[in-house]
């Protein structure tokens, strides 16, 4: 497949008017003046980076060790009011290796997120463009920042081999309105558009991916909600596997204490594929976050019907572990490890969509000055292809120097 140059050009068009739609309608809220704050966040940072398994092959013949530099930079642009958040934080990065194999890459991203409160609503547009190397992209990501179980990504593949690049596209409107002092509708729309570059025999595919979820949720008591929702899905790829699905679920979320939140979710959803199937398949998820002084916990166990560059849609089983520590003003550590098992829907043969993955990532910070930041990342990350390569692992270390300068505010 001959990658279409047009459809890169319309995600980054896209993605430019999410961030001047955004900045319009935040300039035409009605808000205070007096309450108006911009920012501006830049950051920039320099990395050394060594992996001893770059491709994580499990063939020792086809392993290769790669050493770098990165260079990253970002300018979040901030604007904030009593009801109203808008922010847009483009980034771009750029890996240099020394190496014969081609894994050198300049890539892009930038995130749009415009929240807007109510008296009785709250209306979000959460949304993300990158372009990047599909060696990087295509990792999961076990982030030890990550306070939100909702957030957690669910459409890493695992396949990591390629030397393409991956453009992709999210939008995520959302919108809650309290119909009675206890009783609200919740609803979501998620569209994901992602293209590779590569050619007909590679493993990954373009997809476009839409899902909506409705829900009414019961507020019972202070701590605790309950919820029953409906969700449906269209998922088109060029492979020509495309799905639909359909899902019901319920859920409790409960405040088990100040500083401690738990969560289960349970449902079933059917997927209906146009080459000739159907499935039904048990979803849900338990979570718990905990939130001290300078700690903070999160566990999460979902099972869910995923989409991903092997062309198709899968059921995922995956653990997500966080930890973080601030030890004290300058110091702070976290330890993070993602997990999962997925398996294609029906009785085809094995193929790449059929993988176990797990990384686990650990991080050290300290800060040098207030405005300089060493930070030290490990992550171990290990892959097993069922039925193909065999399990492989690789081992990667990056050193950074962070110059994060003072937020540059201004409030009228």
């Amino acid at each position: 497949m001959t990658t279409n140059p047009s459809s890169h050009c319309y995600a980054r068009k896209i993605a430019a008017c999410l961030a001047f739609g955004g900045l319009l309608m935040t300039l035409q809220a009605p808000e205070n003046a007096a309450a108006q704050e911009w920012r501006l966040e830049p950051e920039v940072r320099l990395g050394v980076e060594y992996d001893d398994n770059a491709r994580l092959r499990s063939d020792e013949t086809e392993q290769v060790e790669i050493e770098g530099f990165i260079v990253e930079g970002s300018a979040g642009i901030a604007y904030l009011t009593p009801r109203t958040t808008f922010r847009v934080i483009p980034r771009a990065r750029s890996r240099v290796y020394d190496e014969a194999i081609d894994v050198d890459s300049n890539d892009q991203f930038l995130e749009v997120d415009w929240t807007h409160e109510t008296l009785k609503g709250r209306f979000s547009i959460n949304s993300d463009y990158s372009r990047e190397a599909a060696r990087t992209a295509e990792r999961a990501d076990a982030d030890v920042d990550e306070d939100d179980p909702e957030e957690i990504p669910t459409d890493n593949t695992g396949i990591v081999f390629s030397n393409e690049r991956r453009d992709r596209l999210r939008i995520s409107p959302q919108w809650r309105q309290e119909l009675t002092e206890r009783l609200y509708l919740d609803t979501r729309y998620v569209y994901t558009d992602t293209s590779y570059d590569e050619d007909a025999f590679g493993p990954l595919r373009d997809y476009t991916d839409h899902r909506i979820t409705a829900g009414l949720g019961n507020q019972f008591s202070e701590r605790t909600r309950g919820y029953v929702s409906g969700t449906a899905r269209r998922f088109d790829s060029d492979r020509g596997n495309d799905v639909d699905g359909v899902g019901v679920s319920a859920g409790v979320e409960t405040d088990l204490s100040q500083t401690t939140r738990f969560q289960i979710e349970a449902g079933v959803e059917n997927t209906d594929r146009s080459e000739g199937g159907s499935d039904s398949n048990v979803v849900g998820n338990v979570s718990v976050l905990r939130r001290l002084e300078t700690v903070r916990l999160l566990a999460q166990y979902r099972r869910n019907i995923s989409a991903g560059g092997a062309g198709r849609v899968t059921a995922r089983d995956s653990l997500a572990l966080s930890a973080n520590k601030q030890f004290s003003e300058r110091m702070s550590a976290g330890l993070g490890i993602r997990a999962y098992q997925t398996d294609g829907l029906g009785d085809e043969a094995v193929t790449f969509q059929e993988r176990d993955y797990a990384e686990l990532h650990a991080e050290f910070s300290y800060a040098l000055t207030r405005t300089m930041l060493v930070e030290a990342d490990y992550r171990h990350a290990r892959l097993d292809r069922t039925g193909m390569e065999g399990r492989a692992d690789g081992n990667s270390i990056i050193l950074w120097l962070v110059y994060r300068p003072t937020p540059i505010v201004t409030s009228r």
